[in-house]
């Protein structure tokens, strides 16, 4: 203790047996620098730097700041080290993250070279970006006006444009108004992201100043985890970078806001020209927990949060939905905050019904508080929540970088830093006090008699998008009728200035400031992971060993081919009901608690696979995906097996309560993901997989369940989704999927094989022919798109290979980067390159789709250039291996596994990939540029405000 390396005072130690790990904290003896290592044997090290960051108003200048500061720096003096980054290191994370009142750099890879690599930059990032000799990073990221080909000024900017797209979100409007008034003397009621109407009153010296004052090593937290070189760390960290600076004073967080009752908010969000206004209005309320501090209280606001409204069977989503007053009402902790709050949301519902929807939620509290809540629910709620906890699945962050959050969630407010890191005895404790009353206790503090709360109201409009667009519109005006000439032809020549900087190429002596790996540090072949196929009780298995730490994780794959495309889009909804309407033992509301006490998921979904070699023909499945712990894995199977064969479909209200939340989520996700929707459509166009996915869960399938809503016929529906579920529900149509570290797959194939009918054996494959070629939009209330276009390089005569995933890479990065998002402003792009034979290009929350479009056409041009001039592959190589190997999680190890199965991939496939990827030459890719050609003039889909969608020339339009 207390022992001096490199600048770095050890403070103190603290054991966490759960991690297996010891976490070191350390405090920069001059800077006051405070640094966090979680000590443990893991491969895959981490690296973060946070600063608290205190917006003081809606400009997003915390937001902006956290893109620019990765647009070069003193050491790294290249437009965009970040993006060359992600070109040629093996990164198993790489990003940046704007919070309410933090920002987060973190980094992780496996190789110790790398690591070194990335955390340099982004510690040059931080401390010596090139933002106070180049304005241009600011008027690139944040704002600046543009002027189009007619002389007139328009607003434009990268965090400009993904706040635009950001605030067509209602779920994000509603939010922003909670914080709003809960938090009036606080920096949580601005928004950190910015508001697109004030993002335009942040001035380059506001910009500069925020960084001044909250990007001092004073502030900063810095975050290590894993099998990290400590001594090179620390050393690089104090020679390289802390010891340049003084200690300076350190950003203190403002008191937490004392209780206010901030009343009745009321705003509109957009909707659809074409749809209907009655019926969507939305109540929004907002609740104040406490403290940071208190983790039994926030971890407690979870398990009834689960059990208020973890289903359509919970007291208050029943109290709304058996009345038919609201399509769903959900609860979610906001616990990453220094004052975490609970938000209530009720939504689609008649303006009419609001005073009814919310006396009748007040009542059910009212009831469970004086009554008592079901002790089985919240038994189960707590199962389920422990669950979770102690097998840490961070989804899209690497264990690492999810433990870095959960650490600042503590120690950024001057909590000691491991205090979220562990279980512990939490859920023992809280047992304890169930028995006591506690959650009826906890369920009165929050909702009923609560001092610090808040209300929105928010009423659908066919008008709020056209009058924010022209209050843009006429902010514009008022700014250019002041300007002088000489005003104009500044901000013209600055326009100039930029695109001149945008267009220029990095030096070679820039670039080579940047340490890369070589091919030599890559393996030369992917990793191989376990699988072996066996069959047990006749039923096929395929089995997985992976350390689980005593999870074991189930996936059903059953086959459901043959089916015709109505068909494929009621199995889609018969998925959502499978879990939640009642079975032979078990009501609706017993079912869902049963499944949270037994498993930690279960899940029903469908998937199409394609076939190698074939576009007219495809396998669909109905896959069930479970996981629970080894005691418990007999009595999760036994409940997989009573929903699929004992479901009970007779349930109607149920089942039309599901369909419309279904339609609401899939319309959400056309508004908020187009990008992923658009290339969804383009593969139905050219491969019998890709038109079976959109029957299935795409917008054909929200086509589907809007048509079913608003012509509802359940007499004719129940039979077709039975007559379904018999066929499917068998051995005969049964692989098992196991992924254990232990001997479970015989036991669990046995137990279903005596649980399960056997059923007749599906048609070999799903024949389905490719839609063909459409030019096609898709109208959603937003003022950006989402623009995508593409087709099948294998009608060019072109097989996949491992050269498609470099090209891919070159083309995203070394193309599309610079000219739809820097230069275009688009908050991202891509070209998606698929084994299918799909090569797409998306852009996302994009200002002007059609400009994309005629970008994507000169992708095979940009690639027979960049290959005649003979530039080195080497670094892109990398990240294209890189991209290859993502860090997967003990599930995620199984279900690719299982992918790779069915596609038809086998392990030697994948070295030839691999061999071709990194043997690729210029000339190899030259050959793929005509096949690219080809593709990229197949079909087009834009997703997107009508403006943007009528300017595409498209043939087709649809609407939301």
């Amino acid at each position: 203790m207390n022992t001096l390396l490199h600048g770095f005072t050890e403070i103190r130690q603290a054991p966490l047996p759960e991690l297996d790990a010891t976490l070191h904290e350390m405090e920069h003896t001059q800077t006051g620098a405070r640094l966090v290592w979680l000590e443990r044997d893991e491969e895959n090290k981490t690296f973060g730097i946070a600063f608290p960051t205190l917006p003081k108003d809606d400009t997003g200048v915390f937001h902006i700041l956290e893109h620019s500061v990765l647009c070069g720096s003193d050491r790294y003096p290249v437009k965009e080290p970040f993006v060359e980054l992600l070109k040629h290191s093996m990164n198993t994370f790489l990003n940046a993250l704007t919070f309410p009142d933090k920002t987060l750099y973190p980094i992780s890879s496996r190789n110790p070279k790398d690591f070194l690599t990335l955390m340099r930059v982004y510690l040059d990032a931080v401390f010596h970006p090139a933002i106070y000799h180049n304005p241009a990073i600011f008027r690139q990221e944040g704002w600046r006006y543009e002027f189009d080909a007619d002389g007139q000024p328009h607003y434009k900017g990268v965090v400009f444009n993904e706040m635009k797209g950001a605030f067509a979100d209602a779920d994000a409007l509603e939010t922003n108004a909670l914080n709003r008034a809960l938090f009036p003397d606080t920096p949580y009621r601005f928004v950190s992201g910015g508001d697109p109407a004030c993002i335009p009153d942040l001035t380059y010296e506001q910009f500069l100043a925020a960084h001044r004052k909250f990007y001092a090593p004073s502030n900063a937290l810095i975050f290590l985890d894993g099998a990290v070189d400590l001594d090179t760390v620390l050393r690089v960290l104090d020679e390289e970078y802390l010891r340049s600076f003084a200690r300076s004073e350190r950003t203190v967080f403002p008191p937490l806001q004392a209780p206010v009752d901030g009343g009745v908010q009321r705003i509109e969000y957009e909707v659809a020209s074409e749809a209907e206004e009655p019926g969507r209005t939305r109540l929004g309320y907002g609740f104040v927990l406490g403290s940071y501090a208190d983790r039994e209280t926030l971890v407690a606001a979870g398990v009834l949060a689960q059990v208020l409204a973890g289903d359509n069977e919970s007291p208050l989503c029943r109290a709304v939905l058996s009345r038919q007053l609201a399509k769903d009402l959900m609860l979610r902790v906001y616990d990453s905050v220094a004052q975490p709050w609970l938000q209530m949301e009720i939504t689609d519902l008649h303006a009419e019904n609001a005073a009814a929807a919310e006396q009748a939620v007040l009542d059910e509290l009212r009831r469970l508080a004086e009554q008592g809540i079901d002790r089985a629910k919240l038994e189960a709620a707590l199962a389920r929540r422990e669950f979770e906890m102690r097998e840490r699945d961070f989804g899209p962050y690497t264990p690492g970088v999810g433990l870095c959050m959960q650490t600042l969630e503590s120690w950024l407010y001057g909590g000691q830093p491991e205090a979220n890191l562990q279980v512990g005895a939490l859920f023992d404790s809280l047992r304890a006090k169930m028995r006591e009353g506690y959650f009826e206790e906890l369920l009165r503090r929050i909702f009923l008699e609560n001092p610090h709360k808040a209300k929105v109201v928010l009423t659908p409009s066919h008008t709020a998008g056209e009058a924010r667009r022209q209050a843009e519109a006429d902010r514009l005006a008022r700014e250019a009728a002041a300007w002088t000439e000489a005003d104009r032809t500044t901000l013209q020549q600055k326009q100039q200035e930029l695109d001149a900087w945008q267009q220029t190429p990095d030096s070679p002596e820039a670039l080579a400031t940047l340490p890369s790996l070589t091919l030599a540090d890559l393996p030369a072949a992917p990793t191989d992971l376990p699988l072996e196929t066996a069959t047990w009780a006749g039923i096929p298995v395929l089995r997985h060993r992976v350390k689980t730490r005593g999870i074991v994780y189930v996936t059903f794959y059953l086959d459901a081919d043959g089916l015709r495309p109505e068909q494929m889009s009621e199995l889609g909804y018969l998925c959502q009901l499978l879990g939640h309407l009642p079975t032979r033992h078990y009501t609706a509301e017993q079912l869902n608690d049963r499944i949270r006490l037994t498993c930690g998921e279960l899940r029903f979904y469908a998937t199409a696979y394609a076939i190698p070699g074939e576009t007219d023909r495809c396998h669909v499945k109905l896959c069930l995906s479970l996981s629970a712990l080894e005691p418990k894995l007999d009595a999760a199977l036994d409940l997989a097996a009573e929903v699929l064969t004992t479901t009970d479909l007779s349930a109607e209200p149920a089942a039309r309560d599901i369909l419309r939340q279904l339609r609401t989520q899939r319309m959400q996700n056309c508004i908020m993901a187009g990008h992923n929707v658009g290339i969804g459509r383009l593969a139905a166009q050219f491969s019998a997989a890709g038109a079976a996915q959109e029957y299935l869960t795409g917008f054909a399938g929200y086509q589907w369940v809007k048509a079913q809503e608003d012509h509802w016929d359940w007499a004719a529906l129940r039979p077709a989704l039975q007559s379904l579920l018999d066929a499917i529900a068998c051995q005969a149509r049964l692989t098992l999927a196991v992924t254990t570290d232990h001997d479970l797959a015989g036991q669990a194939a046995a137990r279903l094989a005596a649980a399960l009918p056997e059923g007749v054996a599906a048609p070999e494959a799903t024949a389905l022919a490719p839609w063909g070629a459409r030019r096609e939009g898709i109208a959603i209330p937003a003022d950006i798109a989402f623009a995508c276009c593409g087709g099948d390089f294998r009608r060019a005569g072109q097989g996949y290979t491992g050269a498609w995933q470099l090209a891919s890479k070159l083309l995203g990065l070394e193309y599309l980067w610079n000219a739809v998002r820097v230069q275009g402003g688009a908050y991202g792009t891509g070209l998606a390159v698929r084994d299918t034979g799909l090569a797409a290009c998306w852009s996302y929350r994009d200002p002007r789709g059609v400009q994309s479009l005629e970008t994507y056409s000169r992708c095979a041009d940009f690639l027979r250039q960049f290959c005649r001039e003979g530039r080195d592959l080497t670094g892109l190589i990398i990240g294209a291996v890189s991209d290859s190997e993502p860090l997967l999680s003990p599930q995620a190890q199984g279900t690719t596994a299982d992918t790779w199965y069915w596609q038809g991939v086998d392990y030697a496939e994948r070295c030839r990939r691999r061999k071709a990827l990194l043997s690729a030459t210029p000339d190899t890719l030259l050959a793929l540029a005509d096949a690219l050609e080809t593709a990229l003039q197949g079909g087009v889909c834009v997703v997107g405000g009508r403006p943007q969608l009528e300017a595409c020339g498209l043939d087709s339009i649809e609407s939301v």
